[in-house]
């Protein structure tokens, strides 16, 4: 019986895991077309230099939170693991 409750709670860990890990893509996810969007106006529309250079600022900002979240995220099961 021990060893079931066991295997409960570490299943119940790693359903939590799941659902951090769901919620902390969605979230790149939302960033990454935040990106796409940027890039998509600077093709369409002829801005300035300093318009350009405060959209990259944006998309270079958002790269990192999506870097941060993704090892944020990946760390989480890690410590979960051990």
């Amino acid at each position: 019986m021990h060893e079931n409750e066991n295997q409960k709670l570490r299943l119940l860990q790693e359903l939590q895991w799941v659902k951090y890990r769901q919620e902390m893509l969605d979230i790149i996810d939302g960033k990454l077309l935040q990106m796409r969007e940027i890039a998509e106006r600077v093709q369409i529309d002829n801005l300035s230099p300093e318009m350009l250079e405060n959209l990259q600022d944006q998309i270079n900002k958002m790269a990192i939170q999506v870097k941060e979240l993704d090892e944020d995220s990946r760390k989480y099961v890690i410590n979960m693991t051990l």
